[in-house]
């Protein structure tokens, strides 16, 4: 059985391309690099919360789907 620490390594991995996927699509939107990365943090860390007070959120509404234009800077 894969340790935690093994676990995390591997879960980093997984999710590493499309975390900077996602990050690329937001800064070729318009937005700064420094608030691109603060908000994934600061979103990741607000999902992480909510995942704690409820973990199964099957029966909650459908996520709004992000566009291109949905990520764009108003300015």
């Amino acid at each position: 059985m894969a340790s935690d620490v093994d676990m995390q390594i591997d879960c980093e991995i997984a999710i590493d391309m499309a975390t900077r996927d996602l990050v690329d699509a937001v800064i070729q939107a318009g937005w700064p690099p420094k608030i691109a990365y603060s908000a994934l943090k600061n979103v990741a860390r607000n999902q992480a919360l909510a995942y704690q007070d409820d973990p199964d959120s099957a029966d909650d509404p459908e996520p709004e789907q992000i566009t291109v234009g949905s990520i764009l800077p108003s300015l």
